[in-house]
């Protein structure tokens, strides 16, 4: 991957998927600017750990990511091993197929390679690079240290354009593990793939469908508990819904995804909104309340030829904010006003 001079901001590769350009250049940047250096025979480290996260980083910079082998501090001579991940003896690709699979901004699979498999990892790079235990003061002073140690830094294959190709470096990224919780807890409801998947979008990780259903259950808490529920109900049931999420961040990282809105609609319910709602009048109200979560309902509502009034769309939110009427506006344009049909002249709220 591209690197720019330290005078200026790290930049992606140009050939970097745009709708993820943003995602990686932020994390590089976020790395401390001597992780970005090439490792050099020497370096000393306090732990195995911080030696891996250095490496790691660097690696995400360039294109290509690590792998950990053996290696103990109970040894007599303790020594860690970090490879290139496609080290090892290669596979033939007779198929000719690409190294990866590529999907577009949609998630949707653009290459004709259509599964990773781990084998496709092995290609004989030689990249190489030790840790040693070792005296790092002057002799007889006793003092010793993890010093880093170069075998070889070339490699047998072209970098990565976009590092996250590597599930190594996209695990690591702050919102993945809030992600994954989110994920389990809607696999533990039974919650189909393509559901869920509408769902874990809105954190910016949506789970391939091997990973979402590989989950397994752990104790969940009651509010994440329901809101699967909830959305079980309403997959059940039929319903059109869209959900908005908040990340709550500490020390500038994403520590956990919290529910923040939920709206949703039925079938019937929209063609109602699409025949007696567009391009006439739509009414909000808020009620307090009404759960033991106090989330406030908001109703949308609209009156037949008949003066009959009628549900068009009903939102479970934290607060009458304007982020709130946002989202609901954002939805009904997505799933109901689209076009031709045209929006609402009116709208009155209270």
């Amino acid at each position: 991957m591209a690197t720019a001079p330290c005078t200026a901001p790290w930049t992606a590769h140009p050939h970097c998927p745009a709708h993820l350009r943003g995602e990686v250049e932020s994390r590089v940047r976020a790395f401390p600017p001597s992780y970005l250096v090439e490792p050099t025979n020497g370096e000393v480290f306090d732990n195995v750990d911080l030696c891996q996260e250095r490496l790691q980083a660097y690696a995400f910079a360039q294109g290509f990511a690590i792998a950990r082998k053996s290696g103990s501090m109970k040894q007599a001579r303790p020594r860690f091993y970090f490879y290139c991940i496609h080290h090892g003896v290669s596979a033939d690709n007779w198929r000719h197929l690409e190294e990866h699979v590529e999907r577009d901004e949609e998630n949707k699979i653009t290459s004709r390679r259509k599964q990773d498999k781990t084998n496709i990892n092995a290609r004989n790079c030689p990249y190489h690079i030790y840790l040693a235990f070792k005296q790092i003061g002057k002799r007889g002073s006793g003092e010793r240290g993890l010093v880093l140690g170069v075998k070889n830094n070339t490699h047998s294959h072209a970098m990565a354009v976009n590092s996250l190709v590597y599930p190594e470096h996209k695990k690591a990224l702050p919102g993945y593990q809030p992600a994954l919780e989110l994920g389990r807890s809607l696999r533990s409801a039974h919650i189909s793939y393509s559901a869920a998947r509408r769902v874990l979008e809105q954190t910016g990780f949506p789970l391939d469908r091997k990973s979402y259903y590989n989950l397994r259950h752990r104790t969940l808490s009651a509010e994440k508990d329901e809101f699967a529920g909830l959305v079980v109900a309403l997959e059940d049931a039929g319903f059109v819904f869209d959900c908005r999420m908040e990340e709550e961040i500490e020390n500038d990282k994403v520590i956990d995804t919290q529910l923040q809105q939920i709206w949703f609609a039925h079938p019937d319910q929209i063609r109602y909104t699409q025949r007696f709602v567009a391009d006439w009048t739509l009414f909000i109200d808020g009620t307090f309340s009404t759960n033991a979560r106090n989330l406030v309902l908001l109703v949308m509502a609209g009156i037949t030829n008949y003066n009959k009034t009628f549900v068009v769309a009903l939102s479970f939110a934290r607060s009458e904010s304007k982020m709130s009427f946002d989202f609901i506006f954002d939805c009904l344009k997505q799933h109901v006003f689209y076009p031709p049909i045209p929006l609402p002249r009116l709208i009155l709220s209270d």
